[in-house]
């Protein structure tokens, strides 16, 4: 996947401003794998991941005059992808399917990633065993959405804290603890038995 530092993206995004559809399509082709990517995590279902994805391109489109600058493009686009995705929820009710990597070691309280040795599986690796990967799908669904969000951000995603914070409007503390609240959780639902 082609990736763009943040003065390239700030180019195309003024831009398209100025009314350049060509540069929001560059934007679209660097930032839309990654989406849908995003979108499947939490819709369970690839055309609907690339319907969102679609959805939310055109939102971030017509309102591309709100986005500030400062931050990387798709750190904005999140929010609004998200959005979709909860629209999506709610309307079809969809069963909800999530790829994350939990570890279950006791290093930072509040992040239990934080401290990942680096011989750790990949998200894929451990998700490609189905039975911890049902467990852990059937778990996710009973977490409340904003604790799927971070895991999904910080896990699926590889984003900071900061960015996490910056993506959903709330502070690095809230993060944190929304992590750690997920932790508790995903713990007692998996249990003994799933613990790596």
């Amino acid at each position: 996947m082609a990736h763009a530092s943040k003065e390239q993206e700030q180019v195309l995004i003024e831009k398209a401003r100025g009314g350049d559809s060509g540069s929001f399509s560059a934007l679209v082709e660097l930032t839309q794998e990654r989406a849908i990517h995003t979108a499947n995590s939490f819709l369970g279902n690839l055309e609907d991941a690339r319907d969102a994805a679609q959805e939310a391109f055109v939102k971030a489109y017509e309102h591309l005059d709100s986005f500030k600058l400062e931050s990387r493009f798709y750190t904005w686009f999140y929010r609004i992808l998200m959005n979709q995705c909860k629209d999506f929820l709610r309307k079809k009710k969809l069963r909800r399917s999530f790829s994350f990597f939990f570890s279950s070691d006791e290093g930072d309280e509040m992040d239990p990633m934080a401290n990942m040795p680096d011989d750790a599986k990949s998200p894929k690796e451990v998700m490609a065993d189905k039975e911890f990967g049902v467990a852990v799908n059937e778990a996710l669904e009973k977490l409340p959405f904003r604790q799927k969000s971070v895991f999904v951000l910080r896990y699926l995603e590889g984003f900071s804290l900061e960015e996490i914070s910056e993506s959903l409007g709330i502070t690095v503390g809230a993060v944190k603890a929304h992590l750690w609240q997920a932790g508790q959780k995903m713990r007692m639902l998996l249990g003994g038995d799933h613990e790596r």
